[in-house]
Order: structure tokens, then C-alpha cells, then sequence
């Protein structure tokens, strides 16, 4: 019996010792798990910003090169290969003035096969009308006998009734004269009446067919003018750019192979951030500094497309004030004002955006940096605008973070 006791009394020992090492397991992972993961970094290699607060501008820093205010694109008409260039680039050229020729043969061929058959169409149209009039000609000897014989004919018909109407003529010559003058009045209403008809629908046709010649001829200037757009010819006035053209170059009807600038004046094109693309708009305002001073600037057109990260926008000089002898190609730093200044607080930019997307940063504590959450604004080229989490007074880190960032606490030594 009291065998059975003591082993029951064992069995609990180990049960009550099993338990409580699970517990101690636990309290000592829940210790490890709320102790905050901390980081060993020198002094020398963090940099160090101060929150500010003060005057926050809100502006662009961008990089705008000069323009043609206005230009045209040089395209190809007609596809081939380029076998003369006239001109070169950066040469002023005239409205109509070659540029080029390319040459194609088989679309050539195909020209110089549909001008024969147009040509041989207009020939046999031309026949046909050459037709036409002889069949009229041919009508009118044929209403010219019919009046001549009918003339005839009342002339013996009065002849005959005359003698025999004075009883020294006979009745049968005088019935043969009626009878052929009935003929001849006949023959010569039929003929009339036919010689209408058949003009008016003679008249029908040559309309036809002169109408059928004239749409036949334009076709052909239009094929005799299409053989000219293997000369590429300037279409305005200007100075010749972007053409860089080689003998043998393959060119695709419709490519474009240069532009011409109308040299009218000038504008601005610069390549922003697409950061920014939500905050430029048409009428924004701006500065653009040339030797110490300053000309107005205003965005005119936003252009959406993003490549490569960037998108562009021209910006025109907002009055008649400009830049002494601009030149296209010219480059000048703009700063554009985004909205008002406002009364904010203030971080120095920094590589920790780039791993905290501004949602926390390391805020200066004694001899340790703690992470902190923080909430940013608007930026410009010097400074993050704080809208919550630091105040006026306190260090931050704003040194790149990529090897630290999965830290709650960093360590610095001096």
C-alpha cells in the first residue's frame, strides 16, 4: 500500500517539475521577445541632422534645356534607301528646298506600270470619243442628203401639180412626184427625230467620258507626284536638327528623320522625378538664374508619359524679359514654387528615405538612437517637411540605414 502512495507521489513530482521548466521556458522567451533588438554602430559613420522649425519652402530644383518655341517634323513619304543627301545638320533650310533622295524599285516599277495603264486608258477613252464624233459627223451628211432630197422632191412635187393642175401634165408623173415627196418628208422627220436621240445620248457619253478622262488625269498627277516623295523635301523654313543621315540608311514610310526649328523663339523642356507628376501643373510659377539673375519662368504644358522614372514639362519666360543670346541646347538650373511657404518643422534629406520610406527614423538619445514613427510631408531639394513624430530640438539619423534597419536600438560608440 505504501508502495502505491510513494510511486503516485513520484509521478506528481515529475509532472509539477515538467511544468514548471515549461514555465520558466516561457517567461524567459517572453523576456527574450521584449527585449528590443539593439545595434553597435560608430559615431563617424552616421550622419546626423537637427530638427528645425522654420520657414518651409516648397520649390522644385530642375534642370531645363532651351528649345525651338516652335518645329516641324521632317518624315519620310515614301520608304527606300537613301542615295543622296543634300544637306547636312544644323544648316538653315527652305520651305521645299531637298534634303534627301531615297530610291525604292520596286515601287517605282509599280508607279512607272500604273502611269502606263492610266495612259492607255486615256487613249482608248479618247478613241472612243473620236468614235463618238465621227458617228456625228456621219448623221449630219445623213440630214443634210434627207434635206437636200426632200427639197428635191417638193421642188418636182410643185412642178408636176402645176402642169398638171394646167391639164398639160400627166397624172401618173404627177402622183409619182407625191408619192416620192411623202417618202422624203418621212425619211427626213425619221432622220431628224433619230439624229435627236442619238445626240442626246452621244452627249451623255462624251460628258461620261471627258468626266472619266479628268478623274483618269488626276490619278495621274497624283502617281507623277507620289514619284516626288522619293525626294524628301524641307516643309518649312528653319534651321535643320536631329538629321543624321547615311548613304545606304534603310528609311520606313513615315519615319521621322530630323526636325526644323522655325527659330521664333524659344522654350524650356526638363525632365522631372515622376514623384512629381501629381504636383506640376500648367501656370506653376518659377525662376531661372543666368549669370546672377533671375528670369521669370511659368510651366505651359505637362507632359504625362513617365520613361526611365522621369517625365517631362516646358516652361515658356513668362514675360519679355530673357536670357541674352540663347542658343538651342543651352541648359539652366529653374526653381520652381510649388505652393506658399509655410511655418513647419524640419529634417535635413538623407539615404534613410530610401529604407523607411519616411514612416519612422532613429531619433538621438544620449548615447543611443531609438526608432521612432514619424509621418512626412512635402520635401524640396534640402529638407522633409515633419508633420508628427519629432519636435523642434531633437537629432536624427539621417544616414543610409541598410544595415541597420530591422533594429529597434543602436548602440553608439565614440
Amino acid at each position: 500500500m505504501d508502495t502505491k502512495v510513494e510511486k503516485k507521489q513520484s509521478k506528481i513530482k515529475i509532472i509539477l517539475l515538467g511544468l514548471a521548466g515549461l514555465i520558466g521556458i516561457g517567461l524567459f522567451a517572453m523576456y527574450f521577445i521584449q527585449q528590443k533588438k539593439s545595434y553597435n554602430v560608430k559615431l563617424e559613420d552616421l550622419q546626423i541632422g537637427d530638427v528645425t522649425e522654420g520657414k518651409f519652402e516648397d520649390m522644385l530644383m530642375i534642370t531645363a534645356q532651351t528649345q525651338s518655341l516652335n518645329s516641324n517634323l521632317v518624315n519620310v513619304l515614301e520608304g527606300g534607301m537613301v542615295k543622296e543627301i543634300y544637306t547636312e545638320d544644323g544648316k538653315m533650310v527652305s520651305k521645299g528646298e531637298p534634303l534627301a533622295r531615297v530610291y525604292n524599285p520596286n515601287t517605282e516599277f509599280n508607279y512607272l506600270n500604273q502611269e502606263t495603264g492610266i495612259m492607255q486608258q486615256i487613249s482608248q477613252m479618247r478613241s472612243s470619243l473620236l468614235e463618238l464624233k465621227n458617228q456625228e459627223f456621219n448623221q449630219n451628211k445623213e440630214l443634210l442628203q434627207s434635206q437636200n432630197d426632200y427639197n428635191t422632191a417638193l421642188q418636182t412635187f410643185n412642178l408636176q401639180k402645176r402642169l398638171y393642175d394646167a391639164e398639160i401634165g400627166k397624172k401618173s408623173e404627177y402622183d409619182l412626184a407625191q408619192q416620192n415627196l411623202n417618202y422624203q418628208t418621212k425619211r427626213k422627220q425619221i432622220t431628224e427625230q433619230g439624229i435627236v436621240n442619238e445626240n442626246h445620248s452621244r452627249g451623255q457619253q462624251i460628258s461620261a467620258i471627258n468626266s472619266s478622262i479628268g478623274q483618269m488625269e488626276k490619278s495621274l498627277n497624283v502617281l507623277k507626284s507620289n514619284k516626288n516623295n522619293f525626294l524628301i523635301m524641307a516643309p518649312v523654313s528653319g534651321r535643320l536638327s536631329s538629321f543624321n543621315l547615311s548613304l545606304g540608311q534603310n528609311l520606313t514610310s513615315g519615319e521621322s528623320i530630323g526636325k526644323i526649328d522655325l527659330m521664333d523663339g524659344y522654350k524650356l523642356i526638363a525632365k522631372v522625378d515622376e514623384f512629381y507628376i501629381n504636383k506640376l501643373q500648367i501656370g506653376i510659377k518659377g525662376t531661372l538664374d543666368n549669370n546672377g539673375k533671375n528670369y521669370n519662368v511659368i510651366v505651359t504644358k505637362v507632359l504625362p508619359e513617365v520613361k526611365d522614372g522621369q517625365f517631362s514639362v516646358e516652361l515658356n519666360f513668362s514675360d519679355n524679359e530673357k536670357p541674352d543670346n540663347l542658343k538651342i541646347g543651352m541648359t539652366f538650373g529653374v526653381k520652381l514654387k510649388l505652393s506658399a511657404d509655410t511655418q513647419s518643422v524640419m529634417i535635413p534629406k538623407g539615404n534613410f528615405y530610401k529604407d523607411t520610406n519616411g514612416k519612422w527614423i532613429f531619433v538621438l538619445n544620449g548615447d543611443k538612437a531609438e526608432k521612432r514613427n514619424i509621418s512626412l510631408g512635402r520635401e524640396n531639394p534640402i529638407s522633409y517637411e515633419v508633420t508628427s513624430g519629432l519636435k523642434k530640438g531633437e537629432k536624427v539619423i539621417v544616414s543610409d540605414y541598410s544595415d541597420y534597419k530591422k533594429y529597434e536600438i543602436l548602440e553608439i560608440k565614440k
